[in-house]
């Protein structure tokens, strides 16, 4: 018996069924919950039921209906989560054929479903093609997912359609995902071919890859996607889905802001720290629009070394964490103690910008006592003079 075939038989039998609600109602199950499971079904079996019900437990953290899906930590590892899925899939909308390849678990396929007429999901492991099929029932788009095993680049792709790809970033006997494209899989050979083969698409690509040593030009619109200020992925966009050259987006709000947006060859130089520091979205920052951006709403850098903003007006957008300065200090521990003490600050929000100092490490040092809360900023000062630390209060986003 397969995993796959393991974990089927939990979904699709009504002892299966019986045994993971028992497994999911113990989250750390001791020797004597699992000999007890023994007793009673296969040792393959109930390794099975403790590993999707653990998956499905992280799952919630991606997906609406995580406790209904066929879900394995690989594949979860790699799945987009729902909220970017879903934000990839509205410019698919009204398409007639989409091959989703890689599908993997189908995290992707269950949102282009919604949008476009029909998916062909493809991957090569059959076990993720079963869970595929499984979970776009779940979202009930099932009639409108079909499922391929086959490798991604021998797939034939119908005329016309249009492609997503979301290539394997996992490298073996390596703890982190793959940051060069070079060691994904499939490459960034089969990738550009992709633009040639396709009359436009969508290559997911972790938002820390070296996406500008291959995408670059008009051809191609690359769109740094992060959710909850958190970056998710870097979307390549090729054919008749290129917007722009360059885009970053911010979700939940579905904020959004392109190399169209502000001025051409902007760079935001440095200034005096003014009345307002403000701390850019990941999105902004790797998508290299956090220039243009800032000259676009009359704000600086702190220094020249760090992308920390500043400005004499608070600015309100999704894209900036805004805070409101109250003290400039020099980077000192006891000097940033004698700070917090006078102000009888206990809890403190610490980003770091330009210099190697750990959060945690200084906030022990700091020996925090009372009340209040503030927000320090860690500025390098790199070539234009010394690191700075500013004491700021965080301020609370419109309409939070």
């Amino acid at each position: 018996m397969t995993p796959a075939d393991a974990e089927f038989s939990l979904l699709s039998t009504e002892d299966g069924r019986a045994l993971l609600a028992e497994v999911e109602a113990a989250p750390r199950p001791g020797p004597a919950e699992l000999a007890r499971w023994r007793n009673g079904a296969p040792a393959e079996v109930v390794s099975a039921a403790v590993h999707l019900a653990e998956a499905r437990r992280r799952g919630r953290a991606k997906f609406e209906r995580a406790d209904r899906m066929w879900l394995d930590p690989t594949g979860l590892e790699q799945a987009t989560a729902e909220a970017v899925s879903r934000h990839k899939a509205t410019r698919f909308r009204g398409s007639s054929t989409v091959v989703d390849l890689c599908c993997g678990i189908g995290g992707d396929a269950i949102a282009l479903a919604r949008e476009a007429g029909r998916v062909i999901a493809v991957d090569r492991d059959e076990g993720m093609a079963r869970r595929t099929r499984w979970n776009a029932g779940v979202y009930e788009v099932g009639d409108r997912v079909s499922v391929v095993v086959a490798d991604a680049e021998r797939f034939e792709l119908p005329e016309g359609a249009l492609v997503h790809v979301d290539p394997d970033r996992r490298v073996e006997g390596a703890r982190r995902a793959a940051q060069r494209l070079a060691d994904y899989h499939p490459g960034p050979e089969f990738l550009l071919g992709l633009a040639h083969r396709s009359p436009g698409g969508a290559i997911k690509l972790g938002p820390a890859s070296d996406f500008d040593a291959h995408f670059s030009g008009d051809r191609f619109e690359v769109e740094l996607v992060s959710l909850g200020g958190e970056a998710k992925e870097a979307t390549v966009w090729f054919g008749g889905l290129v917007s722009c050259r360059r885009r970053a987006t911010r979700l939940p709000e579905e904020a959004t802001w392109t190399d169209r947006d502000g001025p051409p060859g902007a760079y935001a130089s440095s200034r005096p720290l003014d009345r307002w520091a403000f701390d850019p979205d990941p999105a902004l920052l790797r998508s290299g629009l956090v220039d243009s951006f800032a000259e676009a709403h009359g704000l600086g850098r702190i220094t020249e070394a760090a992308d920390f903003l500043t400005g004499p007006s608070r600015v309100d957008s999704p894209f900036l964490a805004a805070f409101e300065v109250i003290e400039e200090l020099p980077v000192d521990v006891k000097a940033l103690r004698r700070a917090a003490l006078d102000r009888g600050i206990g809890t403190m929000e610490i980003k770091v910008r330009g210099m190697e100092i750990r959060p945690e490490t200084l906030r022990t040092q700091l020996r925090l006592k009372g009340r209040g809360a503030a927000s320090l900023l860690l500025v390098g000062g790199g070539r234009s003079g010394p690191a700075r630390a500013v004491l700021a209060r965080r301020a609370s986003r419109v309409g939070a």
